[in-house]
């Protein structure tokens, strides 16, 4: 499960990807701009829509290609969020997800950069 940790620590685990992300063997994960990608901004209408609906318990948020490059070898890639419902056939059904997303889903998230938040 989540939970909170102090901005510090934050500041040092996003900066440790960064650099990860940016090294010459690192995964270099791109913004459709072609920048290194530090982030995503999700906005609140989106999640405000998701977590309107009563049955969803939170949101599942998958990678997948960005849509605008979707058979490049570029790794360009965005989110996918959709509202997660407790699944009644978990864990009784073999194979079955404890989750299921029935309703909206949503992407095109924005990426940082460049529309990225400060950590003050």
């Amino acid at each position: 499960m989540a939970s909170v940790i102090d901005k510090d620590t934050a500041k040092d685990l996003i900066a440790a990807y960064q650099a990860r992300n940016s090294d010459t063997n690192g995964p270099a994960l791109l913004t459709p701009d072609g920048q290194f990608l530090n982030g995503f901004f999700i906005s609140r209408r989106s999640l405000d829509a998701i977590l309107s609906d009563k049955n969803n318990v939170g949101v599942s948020v998958f990678f997948a290609k960005h849509p605008d490059f979707p058979t490049s070898a570029d790794n360009k890639f965005t989110l996918i969020l959709t509202g997660a419902e407790i699944n009644p056939d978990y864990p009784e059904v073999p194979g079955a997800a404890p989750y299921v997303g029935r309703y909206e889903t949503w992407d095109q998230l924005t990426p940082c950069p460049p529309f990225c938040t400060d950590l003050c």
